[in-house]
């Protein structure tokens, strides 16, 4: 659904564009989920490649989802866990607020730019509400 001219479209000056957001969730994986499994809290940013294109961040969101699925696999969720803050937490508590609910939030985002591009948004899990059945 995001097409080139969408990746670097914004809904206001000094809010990121598509493709910044896109590249945010991606590395923000990998630092969730590096820190989860113990190697500690390093953010790549959210630059985009030079003249992004759809099919390069989707590659780089679906390597982002092995490597976090592969350090999940791997990971003492029973372990600690850093927060940004400094603080220790059991390790599984990222997995919540750094990786499912920091997705979800900026799922919804992405979303809230392709409504306001014109473009109707993917339904979260196959549907749209107006579809499931009464």
């Amino acid at each position: 659904l995001l097409t080139e001219e969408l990746l670097e479209w914004r809904p206001a000056h000094g809010e990121w564009t598509a493709a910044e957001l896109v590249t945010h969730i991606a590395n923000s994986r990998l630092m969730n989920s590096a820190n989860i499994a113990g190697g500690g809290l390093h953010y790549a940013g959210h630059e985009p490649p030079p003249r992004p294109t759809p099919q390069v961040l989707c590659r780089h969101l679906e390597y982002t989802s092995t490597k976090t699925l592969e350090r999940l696999r791997n990971a003492d969720l029973a372990g600690t866990a850093r927060t940004v803050a400094g603080s220790e937490v059991p390790a599984f508590m990222p997995v919540f607020g750094g990786l499912i609910e920091h997705e979800v939030h900026h799922r919804s985002q992405l979303c809230e730019y392709l409504a306001a591009a014109g473009v109707e948004p993917p339904p979260l899990y196959g549907l749209h509400e107006e579809d499931l059945p009464g």
